[in-house]
């Protein structure tokens, strides 16, 4: 695994072309510690092949989003067709191959596909490429389907392989506390590790929360992602076991618009945007739908947070002070505050887990600051 041996996150966005663009802003040596997944969707692949052609020497995940606002769409039915196994999403990662060699495929499912096919599959991108992950996501009876089919694969895995398969926890959404216990969704899957000798582990979910504040009012939401991640992690190191820390980037993949919106179809959005710090985001929404001015005074808000991490700290934070002092014409609209937030959070949980937040999070006289005590003790 020495391909990712400077990598210490897995940011994973919905292939949104603001998404994908806050992606690109960030800067080269941040680059090399983050390899992010993208979940193939939209009209055409145009926007994924852009993104692939700029992202330059540096590994990337591609997978095809099966979250459900993505049913119908144009590139990501397709790939999740299972017809000949997964010939459609085989020859969209070949061809993502073809423009950077460090395209990195993902082993995705839904809980109703043929077990064959995903195993057949799983096989043939072993061939084709230098590593593999298999996500594995779902709650209830679609979590046990999709372990079910994982398990499939594995016994499929010759032990060579197993050097360069990674198994991906995915959570998806979780705003409460996710259970530790041996029948809560994360032991479920980390068990596959008690049956086969996988070594990297990636740990998976967003906390981004559903509900945002009123109309000319603020709120704090904790991120929680860290915390339960911060535990396993430990848990798995004591094995041997190399994790890798991964996050939603502010985003929840079940609810967000990206950058679909229609003005025809839907009413023009209240200006709204969040910021990240220290376990937790500042989250503020301003003004009328389509009054996109109040961007400026929410961008003064962010200035004054304790937090802040400066104007300079990354594309995001210099976007945010140019729209503050009207340095930029324009005060953004909801898509390209997305595209700031993204950025924003992914860059400041680099500097975070450079700077030990995982690591801290498990020592009770440092983290009082970071997390509550009671909800880390309640976890564990």
């Amino acid at each position: 695994m020495e391909k990712l041996a400077a990598v210490k996150y897995f940011p994973s966005v919905r292939a949104g072309q603001y998404d994908l663009l806050a992606l690109q802003e960030i800067e080269e040596e941040r680059k090399k510690k983050i390899t992010p997944i993208i979940s193939a969707r939209g009209n055409t692949l145009k926007q994924i092949t852009d993104f692939a052609t700029k992202w330059g020497d540096n590994y990337f995940w591609i997978d095809s989003s099966r979250f459900g606002q993505d049913t119908e769409d144009p590139v990501a039915n397709p790939a999740n067709n299972d017809d000949n196994n997964f010939e459609n999403k085989l020859q969209m990662f070949l061809s993502l191959q073809e423009i950077n060699r460090k395209t990195l495929p993902i082993l995705g499912f839904k809980s109703g596909d043929s077990q064959r096919s995903a195993v057949q599959f799983g096989l043939k991108l072993l061939k084709e490429f230098p590593l593999v992950a298999l996500r594995v996501e779902g709650t209830g009876s679609v979590l046990d389907k999709n372990i079910s089919i994982a398990r499939a694969f594995l016994n499929a895995v010759s032990d060579d392989d197993f050097n360069k398969t990674i198994l991906i926890v995915d959570l998806w959404s979780t705003t409460d506390m996710p259970s530790l216990q041996e029948e809560g969704p994360v032991m479920k899957i980390l068990n596959l590790l008690n049956e086969y000798p996988i070594k990297n582990v990636v740990t998976l979910s967003t906390s981004w929360p559903e509900d945002r504040p009123d109309r000319g009012m603020n709120t704090y939401a904790q991120c929680i992602d860290p915390l339960w991640q911060a535990i396993v992690h430990s848990q798995l190191s004591e094995r041997g076991v190399k994790c890798f820390y991964g996050d939603y980037a502010a985003t929840n993949p079940v609810k967000d618009l990206l950058d679909d919106y229609d003005p025809s179809k839907m009413s023009q959005p209240i200006p709204f945007a969040g910021y990240y710090t220290s376990c937790s985001w500042y989250q503020e929404r301003q003004g009328a739908g389509g009054e996109n001015e109040k961007y400026r005074e929410i961008a003064k808000s962010f200035q004054k947070l304790p937090g802040y991490h400066t104007d300079n700290f990354c594309w995001g934070t210099r976007a945010i002070a140019a729209i503050a002092s009207t340095k930029r014409e324009k005060a953004g609209h909801m898509a390209y505050w997305n595209k700031i937030r993204i950025n924003q959070h992914i860059c400041a949980m680099i500097k975070d887990i450079d700077d030990g937040l995982l690591q801290r999070i498990l020592k009770p006289q440092q983290t009082d600051e970071i997390i509550d005590q009671d909800d880390l003790d309640e976890l564990i």
